[in-house]
């Protein structure tokens, strides 16, 4: 018997280029791109909707975008693609070649910000509902959430208080031990934990930015960060300062499964490893 029923697709940090172009480690994110897609579904024949969870592309240039757009033609074209932004996104760029945010179908979208919530199916009568937040600052690498995009998330939170939320974001809202990293997440990440104590109907926060997955927890909410689709970055720095890669393990994505059985519905994360 099928218990899942709903499948979703999380690629992170793909950091695509202008056609023809290369990231500074010789990686191309095209090509990553359309190896982390064909893997996945060669994995699974069908996804109900796909996650890109920032860093999209890697200057934040219109053309990359372009080159976001080309690739993404690789997914069926009624599949539902969900954006998040990251530090290395622009999102005038972005809204010129996929369009603005206001032009959408989202629900509780934010003026001044990219961010959104949307249903994804029902479960026994109720919603399951995806809210991205926006903790990009342009200009800055660090993760931020001013009081505006806070207070956001408290009134969206507090308007579908039966729903079950699957929260996204880009930038870490812990730290991880690595040098480099602690020093770009979150900043108010005690204030995003406050907001999110009064609302135990967010049932996961899913992130990406470290080009590597883990998992912990934000209060009881558990938190998964999904791999870049392009390479990894070492597990620790020593400082803050970008260390040399390390190329050698295999980039990857994730695919989140909602199970739905007699008894429970829960949601299980797959970390896959592709090779580009």
């Amino acid at each position: 018997m099928e218990h899942t029923q709903y499948s979703l697709l999380q690629l992170s940090d793909t950091h695509l280029q202008a056609a023809g172009k290369r990231l500074k480690t010789g990686d191309s994110g095209a090509q990553a791109l359309k190896s982390a897609i064909s893997k996945a579904f060669r994995m699974l024949p069908r996804f109900d909707g796909v996650i890109l969870s920032g860093d999209l592309v890697d200057r934040g240039a219109q053309e990359e975008y372009l080159e976001l757009k080309e690739g993404l033609r690789d997914l069926p074209a009624d599949l539902p693609v969900f954006f998040c932004l990251g530090n290395h996104d622009a999102s005038d760029a972005f809204a010129k070649v996929f369009g603005p945010l206001g032009a959408s179908d989202f629900n509780d979208v934010s003026e001044s910000h990219y961010q959104y919530s949307t249903p994804l199916f029902q479960c026994n009568g109720q919603t399951v509902r995806l809210v991205v937040l926006d903790t990009l600052e342009p200009g800055d690498d660090q993760g931020h959430l001013c009081p505006k995009r806070l207070q956001w998330l408290h009134t969206t939170l507090s308007r579908y208080p039966k729903d079950r939320i699957l929260l996204v974001m880009h930038h870490l809202p812990f730290l991880t031990g690595s040098g480099l990293f602690d020093s770009m997440v979150v900043e108010e990440r005690h204030a995003l934990r406050e907001v999110l104590f009064a609302f135990p109907t967010v049932e996961r926060i899913l992130c990406g930015h470290f080009h590597r997955s883990c998992v912990t927890q934000l209060g009881a909410i558990p938190v998964v960060v999904s791999p870049s689709t392009v390479h990894a970055y070492p597990l620790s720095y020593r400082g803050r300062k970008h260390e040399p890669l390390v190329i050698d393990e295999p980039p990857g994505f994730t695919i989140h499964r909602f199970i739905h059985d007699a008894h429970n519905a829960y949601w299980v994360s797959h970390f896959v490893q592709h090779s580009p």
